[in-house]
């Protein structure tokens, strides 16, 4: 049932875009450089900027910031190693890394909490859900946190090339979704109010749109892209993803000796089995050599992910149990 409500709810919304760029591209001659272009300068700036901004931090949220770092950070590192193991170079090595790294919380993610966190065993019958308010709360700075690594050192890495590491971080300051980030953050601190502005539809329909040209971006990509059977990469990507990224979070929060509640420690442990982040296409488009490969990889990742998010739903669950 939890399948078949993931499948139904998250993943076909998600190919309907998906299909209907692919139908896009077959009738019609589409500038796909135009749609990865405003999407990465307009419409996510945007909504990262309307994330952070609507978001009010507690200070003991705060501590979910660090554990998602080192996460991403433990991740990065593994694989790497892995790369040099597969002898990767250039674009594939930085392609894998991102791929292997970087969680689609942005799009799956928060869906996949509102849906578990409304249904039984955490709603009751009357229909309240009394958890659901924590779990967003920690699924709003997992995004938050993951959405500006995944826009500018993952987008970095996208583009590598080989490049060295004052070029990657030079290529990460000049990112517009950094400087969104920081700009909600110096807004919020100033107390000044957009909701009565005429900013405020603009901010709520670019944020609408992300999701729309991500994955219509996406499509046309897929139609471009050269099918193939999934290899030694696009497995070794989804396993890193959808098995040992979750593995690497149950110990990030046996690390953190139960500084998290139950509620936060599924959230982060799910979230740590989406599949990879459909934003890398977007920045596979724009920079890398090989768009078809973090095409491949990341949709290859995401249909896995609709069986392996259901057993970590379930094993969330077993390893964080609500008390009573």
């Amino acid at each position: 049932m939890i399948l078949l409500q993931i499948l139904w709810d998250d993943i076909l919304p998600l190919f309907a875009f998906i299909g209907a760029g692919v139908f896009l591209d077959s009738k019609f001659k589409i500038d796909i450089s135009t749609y990865s272009r405003l999407t990465i300068w307009v419409v996510l700036p945007c909504f990262i900027f309307y994330t952070m901004y609507r978001y009010h931090f507690e200070s003991d949220d705060l501590l979910m910031i660090p554990a998602v770092l080192i996460l991403l950070a433990v991740m990065y590192f593994l694989s790497m190693g892995m790369a040099h193991m597969f002898h990767l170079g250039g674009a594939e090595k930085g392609a894998f890394e991102a791929v292997s790294s970087f969680s689609n919380a942005g799009h799956i993610g928060a869906a996949l909490a509102v849906m578990i966190f409304t249904h039984p065993p955490f709603a009751t019958e009357a229909g309240s859900a009394p958890h659901l308010a924590e779990a967003m709360g920690t699924m709003v700075i997992i995004m938050i946190v993951m959405n500006i690594v995944v826009n500018t050192f993952g987008a970095a890495l996208i583009r590598s090339r080989g490049s060295t590491v004052k070029e990657v971080l030079s290529f990460m300051v000049k990112m517009p979704a950094l400087y969104a980030a920081i700009l909600a953050i110096l807004v919020r601190s100033a107390g000044i109010h957009l909701e009565h502005t005429f900013l405020w539809p603009v901010l709520t329909h670019f944020n609408g749109a992300f999701i729309v040209l991500v994955t219509v971006t996406i499509g046309l990509q897929l139609h471009r892209s050269k099918l193939r059977k999934p290899d030694r990469f696009i497995l070794a990507t989804s396993f890193n993803k959808l098995i040992l990224c979750p593995a690497i979070a149950w110990g990030v929060l046996t690390l953190f000796g139960g500084a998290f509640s139950p509620i936060a420690s599924q959230v982060f442990f799910i979230c740590a089995a989406v599949p990879s982040s459909m934003a890398l296409i977007i920045y596979g488009v724009e920079y890398g050599e090989d768009a078809g490969l973090v095409t491949q990889s990341v949709l290859f990742s995401t249909v896995a992910g609709a069986l392996t998010l259901t057993c970590m739903i379930y094993l969330a669950r077993v390893l964080f149990p609500l008390a009573g």
